[in-house]
């Protein structure tokens, strides 16, 4: 009887002792606030600003679809490059946070490569 009072006892007592170590996870939604995509091609800027998650969505594979690089000379000699920069501002709670990211990349990479940074700097930013 009292192995099994002892038993019971240290049963429980291991059993508050993992509960009281386990790690609590507080997870604060990011919400999403502006984001921008900024092009340099040939000494040209151009940035397009995005004021939700799903205009960003749409309004950047649109704009990455229509790069056109044929008719350049650079692209004809194979030295033509592109700088893409998307950068994505956040909040949580009341801490606005900006994620940025930047590619030189050639013209023929510069669709694959561009949809790539955008998803990573949207896991990055949301979470």
């Amino acid at each position: 009887m009292k192995n099994l009072l002892f038993g019971l006892l240290a049963i429980v007592s291991f059993v508050f002792n993992g509960i009281a170590q386990e790690k609590s996870d507080i997870k604060q939604k990011a919400d999403f606030k502006s984001a921008s995509l900024i092009t340099t091609y040939e000494k040209e800027v151009t940035e397009y600003k995005f004021l939700s998650l799903e205009e960003l969505n749409e309004g950047a594979d649109q704009i990455i679809q229509e790069f056109d690089f044929s008719n350049s000379e650079k692209n004809k000699q194979n030295t033509c490059e592109i700088t893409i920069e998307i950068k994505v501002e956040v909040a949580i709670g009341g801490t606005r946070g900006l994620v940025s990211g930047l590619i030189i990349t050639n013209c023929s990479d510069a669709t694959t490569t561009t949809k790539r940074l955008k998803a990573m700097l949207l896991a990055a930013a949301m979470g």
